[in-house]
């Protein structure tokens, strides 16, 4: 049986209706260590059986506060119901931990400006990256082009006007709403974005980093617009808060015979024979091996690992660059040994 890190629920404030921002830290109050821009995991029994959701955290660790997640109510949704609706203060929550590639580069020197781009709650991870971004690198300017429905429903409002006031010469946002009257900046499509990039720029695009959160179609636009406009597939980080927002279509790999696998895991070592359709993520659990994971599909990142022999094929990816992949990462949930045996490190 795995062993969870447990977590209380130390405050809660509601952000707007159906969304609440929940603080969190060890039983004992110690601090939860994170990176901004990544996500938490929490593991929930729905009878008898397991089931992971991760929630994007909104705090910033430059700010040495509590770890804080935000989740907004969906009506389909069981586990953001069961804490916007019923959690509370003095909970105890269980925990694989943090995770997340949808981070800051360790060197950000050879950036002068980083652009934002959130829709709805896809704020939550983009905020943390804000106030680190500003609290750490003041050479740095940051854009924040922000899409919501209206004022009202427009999550961080306040916290956003009261950063673009203490950084008023490193932080600018807009907000769009798609119930102005003015319909030309109402929404982001491909006609407004790169009116908004000419509007914003203050350096030559590989000075730029980018960063988009939000459902799958504004995601794929927006870097569709970007790229249209020279941004390079490097300089563009994308983060999809909803994991289950569309069905995946996975392809057959292209060798499905029996390797052998071998697993660097947690001090231990571990090997066994794999073969399609198991992915390795599949094949682990199998074996009793508690690996991270959190979507299984491709999406999240949290189950990324390092190939350090052999090679990995991988059915579906939404995290991994290709200097990611250049330098061995590989996601566990959807991996599968090709053309031999394989060493991994997680």
């Amino acid at each position: 049986m795995p062993e969870y890190q447990q977590v209380i629920i130390t405050s809660i404030r509601e952000e707007t209706t159906g969304v609440k921002t929940f603080t969190v830290t060890y039983e004992d109050g110690a601090p939860i260590p994170y990176i901004a821009g990544q996500f938490i995991t929490f593991v929930f029994t729905h009878h008898g059986r397991e089931e992971r959701r991760s929630f994007s955290i909104s705090s910033s660790p430059v700010q040495n506060k509590p770890l804080s997640f935000t989740v907004k109510r969906i009506d389909n949704g069981a586990y953001s119901r069961l804490l916007t609706d019923r959690a509370k203060v003095g909970d105890i929550l269980q925990t694989t931990g943090t995770a997340g590639l949808f981070t800051l580069p360790e060197k950000m020197d050879t950036y002068e400006q980083v652009f934002f781009f959130a829709a709805g709650i896809g704020i939550t991870p983009i905020i943390s990256l804000i106030k680190t971004l500003l609290y750490t690198q003041p050479a740095i300017k940051a854009i924040l082009i922000y899409s919501n429905r209206s004022r009202e429903e427009t999550v961080f409002y306040h916290e956003l006007i009261a950063l673009a006031e203490s950084f008023p010469d490193n932080f600018k946002v807009d907000f769009l709403y798609s119930t102005s009257f003015n319909l030309a900046r109402a929404r982001l499509n491909k006609q407004l974005l790169p009116v908004l990039l000419h509007e914003y720029a203050l350096t030559s695009n590989e000075k730029m980093l980018f960063y988009i959160c939000g459902p799958f179609q504004y995601m794929r636009m927006a870097i569709f617009s970007l790229e249209e406009q020279g941004i390079g597939d490097e300089q563009i980080r994308k983060e999809n808060f909803n994991t289950n927002d569309r069905q995946i279509i996975k392809s057959v790999p292209p060798d499905q015979q029996i390797h052998q696998l071998t697993i660097q895991f947690n001090g231990n070592k571990y090997t066994f024979p794999i073969r399609y359709p198991d992915t390795i993520l599949q094949a682990a659990k199998k074996h009793g091996i508690a690996l991270p994971y959190s979507c299984e599909v491709g999406r999240c990142g949290s189950c990324a690992a390092i190939c350090t022999e052999g090679q990995v094929w991988l059915s579906y990816n939404e995290v991994l660059t290709d200097t990611d992949l250049k330098h061995g990462s590989i996601l566990t949930c959807v991996g599968h040994p090709i053309n031999g045996d394989v060493t991994i490190i997680v």
